[in-house]
């Protein structure tokens, strides 16, 4: 008996790419940059720039190969061939990997911060870190329809915090609370590729739209449309909110957050 294959549309596709972007890396990244000073506003220009080409890239090449899911993986092999198809589509994978042990730690440490015992025994953590990964997992088996309504939900709960904070951060807004340029004691030139890639994490995710393709209605004409918009939301949303607003605050006060979220700032490493 054959079943009708699972569609999505064009706003739980465009949530996947404004979910996956505004991950973790967005949370943490103004307690992180706080360290540097303002030159990590250049570095979001920067990058923020760079990945609207990336998006416009994954467009164009949506339409060109349709039909075919995997993003990067279907696009390198259609151009190049298998082995480097297997290349991107291993390192992609090995990144997921990476990426979700993020998630895990970050979270975690988020919630440390109102349950010390999950800093403080290691069993509940690991525990706790187990069962948010198979519990996504569990809801990706069920199917495209059922991880896109997920990521929809998801993503409305990770946005509403990041308006609240960008509305009321207008109200305060003043230039004297930037701090000076170079915060690192070192050069321009050196400091601006640390910020450049650290803004960089938070961009990843706009080749999410491409990669269910076969399961996007009328995917010639929904995923290069669903990236554009994920990806220009993302930008001048970020741009709007770690300039202005939490950026500002982490500055100022993030000796008072969570460890997991400001121990990389402190420290100058990524």
């Amino acid at each position: 008996m054959n079943t009708k294959p699972q569609k999505i549309g064009l706003l739980t596709t465009t949530s996947l790419v404004v979910g996956n972007m505004i991950g973790v890396g967005i949370f943490i990244l103004p307690a992180v940059l706080a360290s540097y000073g303002s030159i990590s506003l250049l570095g979001w220009v920067f990058t923020s720039a760079g990945a609207l080409i990336l998006a416009k890239i994954f467009g164009n090449f949506s339409k060109i190969i349709v039909n075919k899911s995997g993003g990067p993986y279907a696009y390198s092999k259609a151009g190049f061939g298998d082995f480097i198809g297997f290349l991107v589509a291993w390192g992609y994978w090995i990144g997921c990997w990476v990426g979700n042990a993020a998630i895990v730690i970050a979270i975690i440490g988020a919630l440390s911060f109102f349950f010390p015992v999950l800093e403080s025994n290691p069993l509940y953590s690991v525990s706790f870190g187990l069962l948010l990964i198979w519990f996504f997992t569990w809801i990706n088996s069920r199917g495209v329809k059922e991880s896109g309504k997920v990521q929809l939900v998801t993503t409305v709960l990770k946005l509403l915090p990041l308006v609240f904070v960008i509305i009321v951060g207008l109200f305060f807004f003043s230039f004297e609370n930037f701090p000076d340029f170079n915060l690192t004691g070192d050069s321009n030139f050196a400091t601006f590729p640390v910020v450049a890639a650290a803004t960089l994490y938070a961009f990843l995710g706009i080749e999410s739209a491409s990669i269910p393709a076969e399961n996007v209605e009328n995917p010639e004409v929904i995923v290069p449309k669903a990236t554009m918009l994920g990806t220009d939301y993302c930008h001048f949303g970020l741009y709007i909110r770690d300039s202005r607003t939490f950026w500002d605050i982490a500055y100022r006060y993030h000796a008072k957050f969570p460890r997991s979220f400001c121990r990389s700032g402190q420290n100058n490493q990524w």
